[in-house]
């Protein structure tokens, strides 16, 4: 179950980003009126989750013996024209492997579902609301409900969580080591199946395998929760501008 909870709730979380940061720039089109001021406005709304997103490359590539460069928080177009609201520099020498190169690369998402478990388990008390829904009695699951919504700052949290899970995806230059890493798991495990020891590995990796898809899932489920319900308000505010300034956004097949 974990994996298939997984397997369901990252399209579902990647397509509903992919709606929030379209209209996201939309509306940062509307208020600026400018393209080039739309990006900074969007980068600020997503401050954030973009910060956590370089720490957490910085942080990994230092912890793993990897020399970093600069980093840098302020957006830019790439030369193909797609946005980059950060980046850090490390080097990528003949030393660097596919592993800890993807380890690089995965770090923002890694450390982006950990403070969305720290905040959904700590702040909103989301093993409580699932005990609730799973025990289908609605009075229970609307009491859950009533004491997620009397969260001190909620609007704080939900705003935390948005901004992260948002910028927590890996990008293309963060995914670049990803095939090479892929093929050196699929030799380890042609050597293991070769040596006969599929058995004891699985075994062996059962248990942190299903722990992790578990955590996975939660942190999905809570992020398309708060995406949901930003997604509202992103409609509702993009025809309220749209209204008052008598103009609207509108949107293509490339998502512009």
């Amino acid at each position: 179950m974990p994996f298939l909870w997984v397997a369901i709730s990252l399209p579902i979380l990647l397509l509903l980003q992919r709606w929030i940061q379209t209209h996201l720039h939309g509306i940062s089109l509307l208020v600026t009126g400018k393209p080039e001021r739309a990006i900074y406005f969007y980068a600020i709304i997503l401050f954030p989750g973009v910060l956590l997103h370089e720490l957490s490359h910085w942080i990994t590539a230092t912890l793993l013996g990897v020399r970093t460069g600069s980093i840098s928080l302020l957006p830019r177009r790439d030369l193909d024209g797609s946005l980059q609201l950060g980046y850090v520099e490390y080097y990528r020498g003949k030393t660097l492997d596919p592993v800890r190169e993807s380890l690089i690369g995965g770090a923002p998402m890694i450390a982006g579902t950990a403070v969305i478990l720290l905040i959904g388990f700590k702040v909103f008390g989301v093993v409580d609301l699932a005990r609730a829904v799973q025990s289908g009695d609605m009075d229970t699951v609307t009491f859950a409900l009533a004491n997620l919504f009397q969260t001190r700052f909620i609007l704080l949290w939900i705003y935390l969580i948005f901004a992260i899970s948002n910028a927590m995806m890996p990008s293309k230059s963060d995914r670049r080591a990803w095939p090479a890493f892929i093929i050196s798991m699929i030799i380890l495990a042609s050597i293991v199946y070769l040596l006969g020891l599929q058995s004891e590995v699985a075994v062996g990796l059962a248990r942190p395998l299903l722990a992790i898809f578990s955590y996975l899932g939660i942190a999905f489920s809570v992020a398309i929760g708060v995406d949901i319900f930003v997604m509202f308000i992103l409609f509702v505010l993009e025809a309220i501008i749209s209204r008052i300034k008598g103009v609207s956004v509108v949107y293509g097949q490339s998502g512009n």
